[in-house]
């Protein structure tokens, strides 16, 4: 029982793995990214869930009205082949909520050495489920975005290969099918770093921080020649 601003409470307002001091003395805490609180769609409505993905390579599934405490996660999984510390990117798809992140997957449904994107697909329930909807070929450590038409219709993942390829990649976000892979031999970019993350402007232009900025409707005739249906989010032109 403990005291939330003045009102007595049974909930759990923190949580950490069992094996926490095993993972604080080796560096493979929580403390790589970013949690993200994730509304997943169910027959009752919105499950309140919160994700954390750590440096243990584990994907953790909380309540978000109850922490839970020491090892008080609904559901706990290794995703990752190593560690995780770029930032997730999250979007509604299907019957739940998929979360992109930049590493290689343990589930992939086809399985690759160069996997370097890993996307989960959380659905609700008791408890919520936690598995690997697609994974693919990246290159490089940078952090993924997501764009949408409307807020939810068309997704595509996008993440630069920092470090590696040093291009952009798109990615049809339900499916994992490669909608734009780099360009051509000139569209290499310099100067990246990994960890490097998106953003999407409007003005128009899908932008890297601190570079000039790499207009998405340049990438929409081909686009358009990968995924007929694709088109740009609203505010973007083209």
């Amino acid at each position: 029982m403990r005291q939330i601003f003045g009102v007595a409470s049974n909930r759990k307002i923190f949580v950490t793995p069992t094996d926490w001091r095993a993972l604080d003395s080796r560096d493979a805490d929580l403390g790589g990214t970013n949690p993200l609180p994730l509304d997943v769609p169910s027959a009752r409505g919105a499950q309140p869930l919160v994700l954390a993905l750590g440096k243990d390579a584990r994907a953790y599934l909380l309540d978000r009205n109850h922490l839970g405490g020491i090892g008080g996660s609904l559901a706990s999984e290794v995703v990752a082949s190593r560690p995780i510390r770029t930032a997730p990117a999250a979007y509604p798809g299907g019957e739940g909520v998929y979360v992109a992140f930049q590493g290689s997957g343990v589930h992939c449904p086809d399985s690759r050495r160069d996997d370097g994107l890993t996307v989960l697909q959380i659905r609700a329930g008791s408890p919520p489920s936690l598995l690997t909807g697609w994974c693919d070929v990246v290159r490089g450590e940078g952090s993924p975005i997501v764009t949408t038409t409307d807020g939810r219709a068309n997704p595509i993942v996008w993440i630069l290969g920092a470090e590696g390829d040093d291009r952009l990649h798109g990615y049809h976000g339900d499916t994992g099918e490669p909608l734009f892979t780099g360009g051509g031999p000139g569209d290499s970019m310099t100067g990246l770093r990994h960890f490097q993350d998106l953003l999407a402007a409007g003005d128009p232009a899908l932008c890297r921080r601190r570079r000039p900025p790499l207009c998405l409707r340049l990438l929409m005739p081909e686009l358009r020649r990968r995924s007929p249906g694709a088109r740009l989010p609203a505010g973007f032109g083209g």
